[in-house]
């Protein structure tokens, strides 16, 4: 039987919002079994998610997707989020930051963790020439396959639930196209790890991985599919997802039970 995770004793997250970048300050609590995970009282599940400027948004409040890639990837499944402000911090774009913050909170196991959804056969979706693929499985592998601008065709496998999540999918930072990034918000990431630009893309100046944007991919789908408020089971593979194609996947999934 699977248990459930929360954390030990609250704990407070501060940094800057990578859009309004005004400070930011989270607070983590530990919540109830069976509660879920929710931000400013709103469960984080599908129904209540959009997709906002390239981030994922519950409520009110956007670029949930680092901080829940880290609850999913360390197994928690009942928090409490208060936020003061519009966005999450953005830290140093990865979910490293937020690791950190849950486990210096403890980790507490508490009742049943909630039934896992199991595949009775293959979910697909796609989108042009993306798309993201299903099929049953035992625990959850994420195959992702990326064409990164100037820097080729990148692969990157991760096994949830496992160890690895902290060392090879937490630390991979964000990338994004130059044209769509606001020069204010451009200043204030150099700032923060420096950038370079390929392909009319950003990514940081030093990559921590030689497949670093593919990695950041596999932590923000496991993130994006925290939304459906239970563990999945299945062979995943993606080619080129994105936060859209991500929502569209995980309403599939809900669809297909």
């Amino acid at each position: 039987m699977s248990r459930g995770l929360t954390i030990d004793r609250p704990v407070r997250l501060r940094g800057i919002g990578r859009f309004s970048l005004r400070p930011v300050e989270l607070l983590l609590r530990p919540a109830e079994p069976d509660d879920g995970i929710t931000i400013n009282g709103v469960p984080v599940v599908a129904a209540n998610a959009v997709v906002y400027r390239h981030t994922m948004r519950v409520g009110k409040v956007r670029m949930v997707e680092h901080l829940l890639s880290a609850c999913r990837g360390l197994g928690i499944s009942d928090l409490a989020v208060e936020v003061r402000g519009e966005e999450l911090p953005f830290l140093d774009g990865s979910s490293l930051g937020c690791v950190r913050a849950l486990e210096r909170a403890g980790l507490k196991v508490q009742g049943r963790a909630p039934e896992a959804l199991t595949l009775r056969s293959p979910v697909m979706v796609l989108a042009g020439t993306s798309f993201i693929a299903a099929v049953p499985a035992t625990g959850l592998t994420l195959n992702c396959l990326a064409r990164v601008p100037g820097r080729g065709v990148q692969f990157f496998s991760h096994r949830a639930g496992s160890a690895g999540y902290r060392t090879q999918v937490a630390p991979a930072r964000t990338f994004g196209r130059a044209a769509g990034t606001p020069r204010r918000v451009q200043s204030s990431l150099r700032l923060t790890f420096g950038l370079v630009r390929e392909a009319d893309m950003l990514y940081p100046a030093r990559s921590r991985f030689a497949n670093e944007p593919c990695r950041h991919k596999v932590l923000d789908l496991l993130g994006d599919l925290a939304l459906l408020g239970r563990n999945l089971e299945a062979e995943v593979f993606a080619y080129c997802p994105g936060h859209r194609l991500n929502l569209e996947f995980v309403r599939s999934l809900e669809r297909s039970t």
